[in-house]
């Protein structure tokens, strides 16, 4: 089975012959030699292409999602307020797979066996901030409406739109992966370390709300379009 990040190249002797004498004469690293060699020939074939992949697998849209939302004031004034969850597939402790219809199914059984169900994602990889965690911990506390979005992507079973929701009641976030003190989630992931974790309720199918209704709350981006071109998995949405 070949190697990870490795691809074979059949050349002609003499070119191979040539590009081994080279790189060894300017004292260049093959493997940076045969990346720069990649990039300059899809930039040759198609710079629009290759722009666009280019932004695609370096996740700028995600990243720079994160750090604006990071950043962004967190005070929540309005009395319902959203936050997006894309899921992709998952693998339990156990080893076994599930798509986005099928994760959701564990936790719909797991509310049904106290009323709530904490729900844990990696999506963040610094967590969710403190000043975020309290602001909606206070907002809900003061008797407003957090709801979280599950959207499932096209390659996990669904539409690449919402497909249930969830009211929020708590949230906790660690600022590294963590196992929840208690086993008060689906059986099926307990044990498994999470940054942050959100105690929700009310798990239900959606068909009225849709990606295309909202926008990212930081950068008031459209959100159909930034989770289609894009990799932003985790975020605070608001209706436009």
């Amino acid at each position: 089975m070949p190697r990870k990040n490795y691809m074979t190249i059949n050349a002609f002797d003499t070119v191979q012959q040539m590009f081994d004498e080279f790189v060894d004469i300017k004292d260049i690293p093959k493997t940076l030699a045969l990346n720069d060699m990649l990039e300059l020939y899809m930039l040759s074939k198609d710079e629009d292409l290759y722009f666009k992949l280019k932004k695609k697998y370096l996740n700028v849209e995600g990243v720079k999602q994160m750090i604006l939302d990071k950043d962004s004031n967190t005070e929540i004034k309005s009395n319902e307020s959203f936050i997006f969850m894309k899921l992709g597939y998952a693998t339990d402790v156990n080893g076994n797979d599930y798509d986005g219809h099928e994760t959701i199914a564990t936790y719909i059984s797991d509310e049904k066996t106290r009323g709530y169900t904490w729900f844990s994602t990696q999506s963040l990889y610094y967590g969710m901030s403190q000043k975020r965690v309290e602001a909606y911990n206070n907002s809900i506390a003061s008797g407003n409406k957090v709801t979280i979005l599950f959207c499932i992507g096209e390659n996990a079973g669904g539409k690449n739109d919402i497909a249930y929701t969830a009211d929020v009641m708590e949230i906790v976030s660690y600022k590294i992966p963590t196992v929840f003190p208690t086993d008060d989630y689906p059986e099926e992931w307990v044990g498994e370390a999470a940054r942050i974790w959100i105690k929700i309720r009310n798990i239900k199918p959606e068909s009225q709300l849709s990606v295309s209704m909202f926008e990212v709350t930081s950068t008031e981006a459209d959100l159909k379009q930034v989770i289609s071109v894009g990799q932003f998995h985790f975020g605070y949405v608001n209706l436009k």
